[in-house]
């Protein structure tokens, strides 16, 4: 994914201005900024959510967004979900990833009678897992998405991240407050500092920044 003269604004604050920036395909690049900084609305701005100027280039790949916004309704059984997933991808090539993501998060342990609202973090970030990556998107953008996991938890969604990306030759954005995806899921780090993504630093000094402050200098 490319960002061109890239420049958006909430309400009258400016978030991000003429920023120009690629992201290298098939590797996990972790972003890190302060709560207003407009992590979260470039997220969106992905998903075509938020108005923005300039240009986001894709490169015509498959591209999803899971974010707290980007939900399951949560009145479906976990039955239905699987249900409404296996018709979905019944006779395609894509079963065998539906099937391949059942088994590395052990979706059979969650009690199919279940409905969404009822089940706990973990789980419904397991079938958010399930729901957007059956279709094999090129590119994800995770925004907070381990925030409310516990340890367990956490630890097989970064295997399976890890694995992921291996193995479907996809591209991750990961926006997080979560410092454990740094050390969990190898990759890119980059920071949110005057209003650009800055690339190109090493996982101590992104940490160092997040943490205390302007410690990063170019």
């Amino acid at each position: 994914m490319e960002l061109r003269d890239y420049s958006l604004k909430f309400k009258d604050n400016v978030l991000f201005e003429d920023l120009n920036i690629t992201f290298k395909e098939k590797k996990i690049h972790h972003i890190l900024g302060k709560n207003g900084s407009g992590k979260s609305s470039f997220a969106k701005s992905v998903l075509g959510a938020v108005d923005y100027k300039g240009t986001i280039d894709v490169n015509n790949k498959r591209t999803i967004v899971i974010g707290s916004y980007t939900n399951i309704p949560l009145e479906y059984k976990v039955k239905d979900i699987l249900e409404i997933l296996k018709n979905k991808y019944k006779n395609k090539y894509n079963v065998n990833i539906y099937e391949k993501i059942i088994i590395a998060l052990d979706i059979d342990s969650i009690p199919t009678e279940n409905k969404l609202g009822n089940l706990s973090d973990g789980q419904k970030q397991k079938l958010k897992l399930l729901f957007f990556l059956s279709n094999k998107p090129e590119l994800i953008v995770l925004d907070e998405f381990t925030t409310s996991l516990d340890k367990k938890t956490s630890i097989e969604v970064y295997k399976f991240l890890n694995d992921y990306i291996v193995n479907f030759e996809s591209t991750i954005i990961n926006i997080t407050h979560n410092l454990s995806d740094l050390k969990y899921m190898p990759g890119l780090y980059y920071i949110v500092k005057e209003r650009k993504i800055q690339g190109g630093i090493d996982m101590k000094d992104a940490i160092d920044f997040y943490i205390g402050g302007d410690i990063y200098e170019e």
